[in-house]
């Protein structure tokens, strides 16, 4: 049960990573398009069958930085 709990956890206030380039900014309408493609995924194998991906807070954090952070 302490896992599930875990798994529910989000996010709550996203800080872009500090080691990203001076000339770089933060596009949260691309962040949140990568997130929200992310958990429209479903689990296809096992006990998570057919579940879909809930991100857990870092996780998220690594995704927003991947696809949110966008160069000049």
């Amino acid at each position: 049960m302490i896992f599930f709990l875990m798994a529910m956890r989000k996010l709550k206030k996203y800080k872009p990573t500090k080691f990203k380039a001076r000339t770089s900014y933060y596009d949260k309408e691309a962040a949140d398009y990568a997130v929200n493609f992310i958990q429209c995924l479903c689990h296809t194998k096992g006990t998570w069958a057919g579940k879909p991906f809930e991100l857990i807070d870092w996780q998220e954090q690594i995704v927003r930085d991947l696809f949110g952070i966008q160069c000049h």
